[in-house]
């Protein structure tokens, strides 16, 4: 045989070699996939089987009705707070930011990465759901009353999620207000999950999230630049205080009724 022909078949070869192996690796891998599902539900159920379902019910209903509470409070101050009339603010780094239109990352990419985060924590930490509830409760009240309190209307500029996005113009007034800029509660809920999360995954997640949107209010003018950076240090605040008081306060009272 030519040595052209000798080399054609050894490549041929190789490249039949190359596919079998190629063929042994899927099949290992399509081995693995249900052996992977089977340790996560697994793990999801060991998590679940650790719950103490007395102590979590009681927990968890006093939790919600406290988060009620501050929702009707966010409602009131929040439509109070609309009322005024406020002074735009001059803000630097805005100034010098090109204008983004980042609506589709900040209302579906938002809700997106919320849903994913409230699923992850019923599946993984159900344990923990009570004060998720209660963290989210206090971290309402306090944003409430910054919302109130702000001096300061909407940046030059503002793409205005509230008139111009398909979400966020359907719940004006009920879930979100014209004036609540100080801080931002785009960045904080998913710093306040990545505070949340236990594990490594998670975080990482949660954390390039509230980064993520960090940047999007900025580029789309729709917070300070004040806004964003004390959304960080209230947030761990928040989670400090809420951790402090769950421990002390509401999980031994109970503890105490429903054990």
């Amino acid at each position: 045989m030519p040595p052209a022909e000798n080399l054609l078949e050894e490549k041929l070869a190789e490249l039949e070699r190359r596919f079998t192996d190629s063929a042994q690796e899927i099949q290992e891998l399509r081995k693995h996939l249900p052996r992977a599902a089977q340790r996560e539900i697994e793990e999801i159920k060991d998590e679940w089987d650790g719950v103490h379902y007395k102590w979590w019910i009681y927990t968890l209903a006093g939790a919600l009705f406290m988060f009620c509470l501050s929702y009707a409070l966010y409602t009131k101050l929040g439509w109070v707070a609309d009322q005024r009339a406020l002074p735009v603010g001059n803000d630097w780094l805005l100034r010098h930011l090109p204008v983004v239109n980042t609506l589709p990352i900040l209302s579906w990419g938002w809700f997106a990465l919320q849903l994913y985060a409230a699923g992850a924590a019923v599946a993984y930490h159900p344990r923990r759901i009570p004060f998720l509830i209660f963290l989210l409760t206090v971290y309402m009240v306090v944003r409430t009353a910054f919302v109130f309190l702000s001096p300061i209307g909407a940046p030059s500029g503002m793409v205005d999620m509230r008139l111009h996005d398909a979400i966020f113009s359907r719940i004006l007034g009920t879930w979100t207000f014209m004036n609540e800029f100080v801080f931002s509660g785009h960045t904080a809920i998913p710093f306040l999950f990545f505070l949340f999360f236990r594990t490594p995954g998670l975080k990482r997640l949660m954390l390039a999230g509230s980064v993520l949107m960090a940047a999007c209010v900025l580029l789309s003018r729709n917070h300070y630049t004040v806004d964003v950076i004390a959304a960080f240090f209230t947030s761990y605040s928040v989670y400090a205080l809420s951790e402090a008081l769950y421990e002390r306060l509401l999980e031994p009272l109970f503890k105490t009724t429903s054990v």
